[in-house]
C-alpha cells in the first residue's frame, strides 16, 4: 500500500521510555532477583512475558509502594512528554507495547500528565506476590507483538518511527522505517545490519520526523 499519512510511532518502555527498566530496578532494589538472574532474562531465547510473571510471582509489593517507587526513583528519557505533546499537535499516531505492568506505567505516565495508547500486562496484587496477565497476547509472543503493531500502521498507509531497548524489541526494529535503539537492542542491529539511530532523546525523533515529512 502506498505510504500517504506521514508518521506514525511505537515505542517500549521500559529502559526506552524509563532509563532504568522499572521492573528490573523493582525486583533488585526489593531484593526479589538478583544481577545475575536478570541479565540471563535478556536472552533472546526468554521471552519477556514469562519472565515477568515469574520474577513477580513472589514480589510482596503494594501498589502504594510501588507508586511511590516511581515518583521517588524511575526517570524518564529527555524529551519524553515533549514529543508526546508533539505527536498530539501533529496528529501522529503514538502508542505504547510492552512487556511491563501497568502497576508502574500507569503512576509513571500519570506524573508526567500524559495520556498514550498502550499496552502492557495486567498486574494484581494477590497475598504471594503480583500476578501478570497479558490480555493483548494471544496467539504470539511479546517481541511478534510489537512488530504487529508496527505492521498495522505501516499497512495503514504510516511510515512507522520505532524506539526500543531490548532483545524483544529486535523483531519490531526490523519491521519500522526509522529506529532509535538503547543497550542491548542497538548492539543487535549493529551486529545484524539493522539500521538504527542511538536513542539519546526523544526531541531529536521529533526533529528527525519534522525534518522527514
Amino acid at each position: 500500500m502506498k505510504q500517504t499519512k506521514g508518521w506514525a510511532a511505537v515505542s517500549d518502555f521500559d529502559g526506552t521510555i524509563t532509563l532504568r527498566d522499572v521492573g528490573d530496578h523493582l525486583l533488585l532494589h526489593y531484593g526479589f532477583s538478583d544481577k545475575k538472574t536478570i541479565e540471563e532474562s535478556y536472552s533472546l531465547k526468554v521471552r519477556v512475558e514469562d519472565f515477568m510473571k515469574r520474577a513477580f510471582a513472589g514480589a510482596r509489593l503494594s501498589e502504594e509502594v510501588i507508586a511511590g517507587f516511581v515518583r521517588e526513583k524511575v526517570k524518564a528519557r529527555a524529551g519524553f512528554s515533549y514529543f508526546i505533546f508533539f505527536c498530539e499537535r501533529a496528529g501522529i499516531p503514538f502508542e505504547i507495547a510492552s512487556g511491563g505492568m501497568d502497576l508502574y506505567a500507569d503512576p509513571f505516565l500519570k506524573k508526567h500528565g500524559v495520556k498514550v495508547k498502550s499496552f502492557f500486562g495486567r498486574a494484581r496484587v494477590v497475598r504471594e506476590g503480583i500476578r501478570i496477565t497479558y490480555p493483548f497476547l494471544k496467539r504470539m509472543d511479546l517481541s511478534s507483538f510489537k512488530a504487529s503493531r508496527v505492521r498495522r500502521l505501516k499497512t495503514a498507509g504510516y511510515k512507522v518511527v520505532f524506539f526500543g531497548d531490548g532483545p524483544n524489541d529486535l523483531k519490531a526494529a526490523g519491521t519500522a522505517d526509522k529506529v532509535y535503539a538503547a543497550g542491548r537492542l542497538l548492539k543487535l542491529c549493529r551486529e545484524r545490519g539493522i539500521k538504527a539511530s542511538p536513542l539519546v532523546s526523544f526531541t531529536r525523533a521529533a526533529g528527525f520526523i519534522r525534518k522527514n515529512s
